[in-house]
Formats: structure tokens, sequence, C-alpha cells
């Protein structure tokens, strides 16, 4: 763990050293998984026995939500949580920037001289296997190369990384997310897939079936795993917990409304009101309508009973 600064604009670098310089690699670094790890890996080895720091610039924003809102895919982390995770791999400095129409019309040249050269202080660029840079994307890994060499630094261009023979991408994981593959998304990230949220209080049914629900709002631009009922931990006043969450629209209360509920295994407390964090770790069944309250209770045990399986595994 390194103790990140994380900078807003370019001009907050402006006070930094004047010898100051930085290697880079640039991203929108959404979900943070074993690909982008892999660029951020090579940049941080590549100061090594250098004076330079190791910096990531990214975005605020998916590049979508300006480009083409329509298309701009469900956010996979929080900005809150990819900085923890740079900071936990070794990156030193972070630059986050608003992605807006003024950063989008920039042509490649002008985003490696202005941005990368002058405002970061790049002299060691990494960057992936599908790059692509400048207005329109019309920059490639090897446009960089060649202005790398114009203006006063270094082009490195790492390969994709694989699993199962697929290319690690945000892309492919939102597709395994969505359709509750959260074991195998989690492998292409590295990590479980996690969301934090606050809780609220709910219609207290679980507390009558002997399985109070801890009730969770998430940001609206984060994706939520398909409807189901789920194995989890869950990090909640400072300890971890294992437990089982549900997700969907509780078919057996109707009317029926969106829900995301988690019951942590053996915990004592009230976390009304507090945030917490809810890691994925397999999805166990559909989410179905109960006939009887019986037969719920009677579910409930069983996805208990699985869930604990689970985590002895």
């Amino acid at each position: 763990m390194t103790n990140l600064k994380v900078y807003h604009t370019l001009e907050d670098l402006e006070d930094l050293p004047r010898d100051l310089n930085t290697h880079v690699t640039v991203g929108v670094f959404d979900g943070i998984h074993l690909g982008h790890q892999a660029l951020i890996r090579g940049v941080i080895d590549s100061t090594k026995g250098t004076r330079a720091l190791p910096l990531v610039f990214t975005f605020r924003n998916h590049p979508l939500s300006v480009l083409a809102p329509v298309y701009a895919p469900p956010l996979l982390t929080t900005e809150e949580m990819r900085i923890e995770i740079f900071a936990s791999l070794g990156i030193e400095m972070a630059v986050i920037v608003p992605f807006d129409h003024a950063l989008a019309d920039l042509s490649p040249e002008d985003f490696a001289g202005e941005i990368l050269f002058k405002g970061l202080r790049a002299r060691h660029v990494v960057c992936g296997y599908n790059f692509c840079f400048g207005r329109g994307g019309s920059g490639d890994a090897n446009m960089l190369c060649r202005i790398g060499q114009d203006i006063g630094f270094v082009v490195e261009q790492m390969d994709p990384v694989t699993i199962r023979n697929m290319i690690v991408s945000s892309t492919r994981i939102r597709e395994f997310l969505s359709q509750g593959m959260v074991d195998v998304a989690a492998e292409f990230l590295g990590r479980p897939y996690a969301l934090r949220g606050m809780v609220g209080k709910g219609a207290g049914r679980g507390k009558t079936l002997n399985y109070p629900t801890a009730n969770l709002k998430f940001p609206q631009d984060l994706l939520i795993p398909a409807t189901g009922v789920y194995a989890v931990r869950i990090l909640a006043d400072g300890r971890v917990y294992n437990g089982m969450m549900n997700i969907g629209f509780n078919p057996t209360f109707p009317p029926e409304r969106f829900t995301a509920e988690a019951h942590l295994f053996d915990f004592q407390g009230d976390l009304l009101g507090k945030k917490i964090e809810i890691q994925f770790i397999r999805r166990m069944r559909d989410e179905v309508k109960f006939e009887t309250m019986e037969s719920l209770s009677l579910q409930l045990k069983n996805d208990e009973k699985t869930a604990r399986q689970i985590f002895c595994q």
C-alpha cells in the first residue's frame, strides 16, 4: 500500500518539483481487472532504477457518457474504490479528470504533447494492446511511439492478458456479471466483484423469518449482478462476515419492487444508515416465488447451508 497522491486537474501538478518526471499509463481502468493490473505493474517496473514516479491518468466518468451517452455502460468501480486499488497496487500518483468534449477533441499530437509530456511530465508511457487516443480515437500505439520519439518519451505496449482463451476486458466482465457468473468475473478481476451501498430501512419481514437483512441502496451508475441469491462476503463495522444476498423483485411479497438484501451470518447489531461492502462469491439459485412463509423459511435454511458449504471450500 502506497501513500497515493490524487490530483483532479493538470493544473494541480504545476506545484510539483520542476525536475520531477513520471512514467504513465492511461485508460478508463473501470474494474482494474487483471489486464489493467498488468499495465500498472508495467509502469511501476519501468520506474525501477529511476527517480520517476509511477502515475495513472484516468477519468472520473466513462468516455462514452460524453461521446455516446446511450451506449455508456454501467460502471464496475466507483472512484473511491479505484483510488484504493491503485494504492494497493503501488501507484504513487493518480490524475483523475472529467472526460469532456474539450479532452475528446484534442488531436493525438496535442494529447501526447500537452497532456502527457507537458502536463503529466511523462518520460515513459505504458499502454495496452488496443490503446487509442486523440480525436475520434485516431491515434494508436505506433503513432504514440513516433510522437514520443520526436518530443522525448518512450512508449511500451503490453500484450493482452487472457484467461480461458479469452482476452480480459471490462466488457467481458460486465457480460459475466449480467449473467450472474460472479465467480468467473472474479477470475478476470483478480478479486471478487464488490459493491458498496448504504443500508436503508426495509419491510422487516426478514426478522420474522429469523433472517434479518440489510437493505442496500447502490449508486445508480454501478452494475448490479443478475437477479438471484448469492453467497457473499460482507465488510461491515470494520469486520468481515460471510452471508447471503437476494437481488431481485421479491415476487413472494407484492407489489414487486427491486431490492438488494443481505443477511450476515453470526452478526449481532444494527447497520441502519451505515455503508457496507458486498463481495460476490457465487450465485446459488434463481429468485423464485414462494406460496407460503413456511416454504420460504425452509428455502432460506437451505440457502444458508449451501452458502456455508461454499465458504468452507
